[in-house]
């Protein structure tokens, strides 16, 4: 398009409400600034202080989707956090990402941004993505979801969460045929590429802070190596031990893809990974344990502080290679946690069942 025999500027509208996942909002944000677009920040009021989820961003919306028209920009992004729950339930936002749909208006959604989607009866037979947690939602208004960092369809961009936002964003300036200066932009389904960088360079995680969160999770998976060894140990039962030991070998697998991981950096595991004297009193506490109901019982609670710590750990960055592996990770934890709570129900079951002791009264267990 022209304006007056000169090439008019890509405008796109980035939609806001209160605590929007703040990486969600600034990467794309910052990103087609820096390529040369228009940016205008939607809101529902223009008086008003949005504030990120993370407290990181304040911003103030140029305009509402009220006075605004769809027709007037080239692309729309919904950014995820608690955001989007407020956005669906404001008709004119709704309204205003519904014309945009229809007019084949390129319309972008990563995270919960969807939700908006979902609201406005727009995914049906559709191909997308989202935050696992709206996955069933997803389904539910006849998405086939598809489980990948960027997912096509039309008009439509999604992604699944800010660990995408390298990908996504390039996908949106790809599409609306803009570049950034001095920078190359990789072909989006290279998952090989360099994807870190380009988030830190749009405002996302630093390298510092992705070497920082490898750091933390080696320290989490030494930490949790050393426990199941220690809980294996302990274990009288077979089965149990055998559990045990499974789950202490997943460990060994998770420290190895992190360091690689670091490796790939140009990083080394900092001595602050080095948690050799963290378990010093978990070897104290079992000394006094002496049933396997007891271990298994200690072990599930170390799988649940495990499950909650890597899902924060891959929700703060927007590297996806390092967020990948965090996701796997996560996905191990949860299937071991179900694997040793299954069996700490079996156990505690028959150790209310043992006859009572002769002297104590107490059951008798292994």
């Amino acid at each position: 398009m022209t304006e007056n025999g000169q090439t008019r500027k890509k405008r796109v509208a980035i939609l806001i409400e209160q605590k929007v996942e703040d990486a969600e909002f600034q990467i794309p944000y910052n990103a087609l600034r820096k390529a040369g677009a228009e940016v205008i920040v939607l809101g529902s009021r223009v008086n008003e202080e949005y504030k990120g989820k993370q407290g990181k961003l304040s911003i103030k919306a140029d305009g509402t989707t009220t006075e605004s028209r769809a027709e007037d920009f080239d692309a729309v992004i919904i950014p995820g956090g608690f955001a989007p729950d407020k956005m669906r339930t404001n008709m004119k936002t709704v309204r205003f990402v519904q014309d945009a749909m229809a007019k084949d208006i390129w319309v972008a959604a990563i995270c919960h941004g969807p939700q908006v989607l979902i609201e406005g009866d727009l995914l049906k037979g559709k191909e997308a993505t989202g935050f696992r947690s709206i996955r069933k939602d997803l389904q539910n208004a006849g998405v086939e979801f598809v489980d990948q960092p960027l997912v096509v369809d039309g008009n439509l961009i999604t992604s699944r969460r800010p660990g995408d936002l390298p990908i996504f964003t390039t996908a949106i300036l790809q599409v609306l045929d803009l570049t950034v200066p001095d920078t190359t932009l990789p072909d989006v389904s290279d998952t090989n590429a360099g994807w870190w960088k380009l988030g830190e360079e749009w405002g996302g995680s630093t390298k510092s802070e992705i070497v920082d969160a490898i750091n933390i999770a080696i320290g989490g998976e030494r930490y949790a190596y050393e426990a199941f060894e220690t809980y294996s140990g302990k274990a009288s039962d077979p089965e149990v031990k055998s559990i045990l030991e499974g789950v202490r070998d997943f460990k060994a697998k998770h420290i190895q893809w992190l360091e690689n991981r670091l490796d790939v950096l140009g990083e080394k595991p900092s001595l602050r990974a080095d948690v050799s004297g963290a378990y010093a009193d978990l070897k104290t506490w079992l000394q006094s344990i002496n049933s396997d109901v007891e271990v298994l019982k200690r072990a599930l609670g170390e799988l649940q502080t495990g499950v909650v710590d890597v899902y924060n750990l891959r929700n703060k960055l927007t590297d996806p290679t390092t967020v990948e592996l965090f996701d796997q990770m996560d996905v191990d934890i949860a299937k071991h946690e179900q694997w040793v709570a299954d069996l700490y129900q079996a156990r505690l079951i028959e150790s209310s069942m043992q006859p009572p002791h002769p002297t104590t009264g107490a059951a008798v267990t292994a």
